[in-house]
């Protein structure tokens, strides 16, 4: 019985510090010209070559290889990484503001930074953003794609965004 307390908790806890708010367009992100969906071929030419690639190995969602019967590959470029395969084309699925102070992504025309705070990202994406996170300057919010399950995770620390990630349910 107590198990059943603790889970209660830690689930309570876990929706409670990641919100969800209204929807982004992925097709109005993008990052030195890229689109969020973005060809090989075209990301290789406009950053050249990546530090690492690799085939990432998660166990569920929409980038998973058994989930979805197909292979992805990351293009690791250090602060962001493309993941994708030629079928599908690579999507932005991690931008880490932390690692690289100078990487800058764009959606509907406005820049998306390290320097990006809270108030802004309220002006961006609707005033939702700013009910979950009420007085706290830490914590996640998913925006959902619209008409789909998936989206992009937004990280802010001291009411600064720190890391923006693709996320899919599993």
């Amino acid at each position: 019985m107590k198990l059943k307390h603790i889970y209660s908790f830690l689930l309570f806890y876990f929706i409670a510090n990641i919100g969800f708010a209204q929807t982004v367009d992925f097709d109005e992100l993008s990052y030195k010209g890229l689109r969020f969906y973005s060809a090989k071929a075209d990301i290789i030419q406009k950053l050249g070559t990546p530090k690492k690639v690799y085939d990432p190995t998660y166990d569920c969602g929409f980038l998973s290889a058994d989930t979805q019967g197909q292979t992805y590959t990351t293009l690791d470029y250090g602060a962001f990484k493309f993941t994708g395969n030629q079928k599908e084309h690579y999507l932005l699925e991690i931008v880490d503001f932390e690692k690289d102070l100078s990487v800058i992504v764009t959606y509907k025309n406005q820049n998306l930074s390290h320097n990006t705070t809270l108030s802004e990202l309220v002006e961006i994406f609707g005033q939702e953003l700013a009910q979950t996170f009420g007085k706290r300057k830490d914590g996640t919010i998913i925006l959902f794609q619209k008409n789909s399950d998936d989206g992009l995770r937004l990280y802010l620390k001291n009411g600064k965004l720190i890391r923006l990630e693709y996320w899919s349910p599993c």
